[in-house]
């Protein structure tokens, strides 16, 4: 009998997850929602647009949204074990949230491990829904204030100097043509070598990273009013009926019914 399973816990803000084995894997990552994940155990690696780092069991990472990322796992998978906390604007929160949810850094603390600790075992007491959310969001906000407190003692990962240029290269440009010609001449350097450090980092290619940073790009411009055929424009994107298709095929709904008013 398989291990694998996912336990959630949610409210209209929050929403936590309690997951072993790979079953609800979706692969590389690019999100408009906050993401804190807490490492519980198995053989992974964090690959992010910072860098990468081999895990440790009790480790917990802040990814902000629109930031890359995927977990790379090996040996049994129905080890890899971990809790996570997915999030936008939370109610008496957003001074923290918008405060800490800015970088990508990695923090081991005893604290921290405890409460997310107490959230695995929530997701498996009998309780009601409303008793569970109270409780969902309180540790939420101690996690959050001892992530604030604890920054001093936490560490950043990086990347190989040519994957950083390009990533911060594409952040800047995201708007014009981009492709892995202009990309190569821009550092001097062979589109083999270019794409090769690339995918070797972060395990995308740089084509599927341009368009997914657009894409994710376009649905804040949409939820912010700007009309879909005008953020796909602004976002780099000269076929509308193309980005239809692939905003759709990310988001689960056509850009018109993303909040543009």
């Amino acid at each position: 009998m398989s291990a694998e399973f996912a336990r959630f816990i949610k409210t209209e803000e929050i929403k936590f997850k309690y997951a072993k084995g790979m079953r609800d894997i979706i692969g590389n990552e690019i999100h408009p929602y906050h993401e804190i994940f807490f490492y519980i155990g198995g053989d992974a690696k964090f690959v992010s647009e910072s860098g990468t780092e081999k895990l440790l069991p009790y480790t917990t990472i802040i990814i902000p949204k629109e930031t890359f990322h995927c977990f790379v796992v090996s040996g049994n998978e129905e080890d890899y074990c971990r809790c996570v906390f997915n999030f936008e604007n939370v109610s008496e929160l957003d001074t923290i949230i918008s405060d800490k949810m800015n970088r990508i850094f990695l923090l081991r603390d005893d604290a921290v491990s405890e409460l997310f600790l107490k959230l695995k075992e929530l997701t498996d007491i009998s309780m009601t829904k409303t008793e569970k959310e109270v409780l969902l969001k309180s540790l939420f906000a101690q996690i959050l204030v001892y992530i604030k407190e604890q920054e001093q003692h936490s560490f950043e990962v990086h990347l190989h100097p040519v994957t950083e240029k390009i990533v911060r290269y594409i952040e800047k440009n995201i708007d014009k043509p981009l492709n892995i010609t202009a990309l190569a001449n821009e550092l001097y350097i062979s589109e083999s070598h270019l794409a090769h450090i690339f995918k070797k980092d972060l395990h995308i290619s740089i084509h599927k990273y341009i368009l997914e940073k657009r894409l994710v790009l376009a649905n804040k411009k949409i939820k912010s009013s700007v009309s879909p055929t005008q953020a796909a424009l602004e976002c780099g994107f000269q076929d509308y009926s193309g980005f239809y298709k692939q905003y759709k095929k990310m988001f689960g709904i056509p850009p018109s019914k993303s909040g543009y008013k």
